[in-house]
């Protein structure tokens, strides 16, 4: 009997020194989760990498796309916190092949930057000055890409979509010069390398466009004309001009159209900041404005389409011209012959001002569109990795006026956690190009597209446009149902918008045989409540099994059955022979017995 206890107490010892190790180690778990953050917030803040960029105002005036950016500035931080730096005065303007003022450059910011494993991308002239988006086709290049590590393998750039080897590669750096720019007019150009595990190494900091155009630094490349009828007149709201290379001097337009020209001399705001030139209506109809006693109001005698060439002059250089279409509307005719300039008024109806509709009938004509837009998806569901995380997704967009109507832009709102395929896009069938059409944008975990031509898509009475493409799921996508969003934006206003967005619903699952199995997101030690709970759990079990008669048993019952022995018996054995054939002699005894 006194054998049994020594045998219990042996046990119990053993179990709280398991349960003072249980214990400590608990202690050290909350000290390093509070320390780290998760034991007060439940789980540790993600880190991203946000940044900024700069472009020149003669390229583009708006933010967006990366890919017209000329350099990249990148800060750590979380989602809530990042900021990236992007200061004007940081730039050295004498080192840019661009003619734009220092404050002019703009700066924009990316709130994720999803990999920085290419650090930077410079494009350098002959003559060492950094190609900021546009360039002179008789130019020879020199592109600089580098990495965040020289273990990589397989470095390549690739220009207009074309894999071309560096001409040298000098450990995490590449280097390629071109020559001749050739025909094209952009280039494309992205750096990229393989990784130890196989996958492509790229970032949106080494992916850039560069426009190849003889107005790289200097010319007029684009003129906007707004137009409105009022009365059966077609008036001109506003014009703008698009000027590279422009500076705040003397300056005059001359605009042409059919037989007549006017030079513009005044009424106008030169914008050198933002490569334009603006001028309001009034002063297009005000004819003190112009060299002769005439105006913008010579339209009045044309009707129909006419084309309208500006061509701005600096100190008596030209700078060049751009042309633009307009159409006229056709006069009204009555009975007698004579040009209807209003509608007739039914001089039978009473005078009743209190009651009369303020609904403009004479004024103001607004187009409207009337599109509407459907999306499908080739999968139902899909699942986080391949080969059954694809799926295609088919936008059609379909023209219900009864005239042909413009499209501007379509912009697909990705799921959480979803990516679009590079250069899977098509256009009615045909593959386009997403140097030119497409731009993707990361927001968080999730993706933006966004379609968009340089002029505007034209859709006939009743036809459709249709735009496919690939995306996949990844890991952090969301189990369940995901919605993907698809936006429409017309160049008309929408007779009702609600038929602009529409969605299609995609299952995402562990595995798209079995949709119904869910696979737990998190365990019960996922969380600092979930480990506390665990440890006071064994706590108290120990403290039953110390203090309680079924403590005492349940002690008693491990000591006397065949694991515990064979288990003691295995240990005699290795660390103390003699106790081991002590025992085996009892045993023979009590079995003689």
């Amino acid at each position: 009997m006194d054998h049994q206890k020594k045998k219990s107490k042996t046990v119990i010892k053993i179990l709280f020194v398991v349960l003072a190790i249980l214990v400590l180690a608990l202690i050290g778990a909350i000290v390093y989760f509070s320390l780290t953050g998760d034991f007060f917030r439940g789980e540790e803040e993600t880190t991203i990498t946000c940044g900024c960029y700069y472009i020149d105002p003669q390229v583009t005036n708006t933010c967006g796309d990366t890919k017209r950016a000329f350099k990249f500035n990148t800060a750590k931080g979380t989602l809530e916190d990042c900021s990236a730096s992007c200061s004007t005065s940081d730039l050295s303007t004498n080192m840019l092949y661009s003619t734009t003022p220092q404050d002019s450059y703009l700066t924009c910011k990316t709130k994720n930057v999803p990999s920085t494993q290419c650090l930077a991308m410079e494009i350098i002239t002959a003559n060492n000055l950094i190609v900021t988006g546009k360039i002179l086709p008789d130019e020879s290049i020199t592109i600089t890409a580098k990495f965040d590590s020289d273990q990589y393998t397989d470095y390549k750039f690739l220009i207009n979509n074309v894999p071309t080897e560096p001409d040298s590669v000098n450990g995490n750096e590449i280097i390629k010069t071109i020559p001749e720019l050739g025909d094209e007019s952009t280039l494309q150009i992205s750096a990229q390398a393989v990784n130890s595990r196989g996958d492509t190494v790229s970032s949106i900091i080494c992916n850039r466009l560069i426009e190849i155009t003889t107005t790289a630094q200097a010319g007029v490349n684009e003129l906007t004309l707004d137009t409105y009828t009022q009365e059966n007149i077609t008036k001109i709201r506003s014009a703008i001009i698009g000027v590279g290379g422009l500076q705040d001097i003397e300056t005059s337009i001359k605009f042409t159209f059919q037989k007549e020209s006017l030079t513009m001399t005044d009424g106008f705001e030169i914008e050198p900041d933002r490569g334009r030139i603006s001028i309001a209506e009034k002063e297009l109809y005000d004819s003190t404005n112009f060299s002769t006693s005439n105006s913008f109001s010579l339209l009045n005698n044309y009707e129909g389409d006419i084309e309208i060439t500006a061509e701005v002059i600096q100190e008596s250089k030209s700078l060049g011209a751009a042309i633009a279409s307009i159409t006229l509307v056709e006069k009204a005719i009555d009975e007698t012959g004579k040009e209807v300039t209003e509608e007739p008024v039914d001089n039978t109806q009473e005078d009743n001002t209190t009651d009369q509709d303020t609904t403009p009938t004479d004024g103001d004509t607004v187009e409207e569109s009337s599109f509407s837009v459907s999306k499908t998806s080739s999968a139902t569901c899909v699942e986080r990795v391949s080969p059954n995380n694809t799926s295609k997704f088919t936008i059609t967009v379909t023209n219900n006026s009864e005239s042909t109507d413009t499209v501007e832009s379509i912009k697909d709102k990705l799921p959480l956690g979803f990516a679009y395929i590079a250069s899977s896009s098509t256009l009615n069938s045909d593959p386009i190009a997403d140097s030119v059409f497409v731009t993707t944008t990361n927001v968080g975990n999730s993706q933006e597209i966004i379609w968009e031509p340089q002029d505007s898509w034209s859709i006939t009475t009743a036809g459709t446009l249709v735009i496919s493409f690939d995306a996949t799921a990844s890991s952090n996508t969301l189990s369940g149902e995901n919605l993907n969003e698809v936006i429409v934006t017309p160049s008309e206003i929408p007779a009702d918008p609600s038929t602009l967005r529409t969605s299609v619903s995609l299952t995402v699952a562990q595995d798209c045989d079995n949709p119904e199995v869910n696979i737990p997101q998190t365990g019960i030690f996922d969380t600092t409540l979930g480990r506390i709970a665990v440890g006071i759990g064994i706590i108290l079990i120990g403290i039953i099994i110390y203090n309680t008669h079924q403590g005492n048993q349940l002690a008693h019952s491990i000591v006397n059955s065949g694991v515990y022995r064979d288990f003691e018996m295995t240990s005699y054995k290795i660390f103390n022979p003699k106790k081991y054939f002590e025992e085996k002699i009892l045993e023979r005894r009590e079995r003689k017995r």
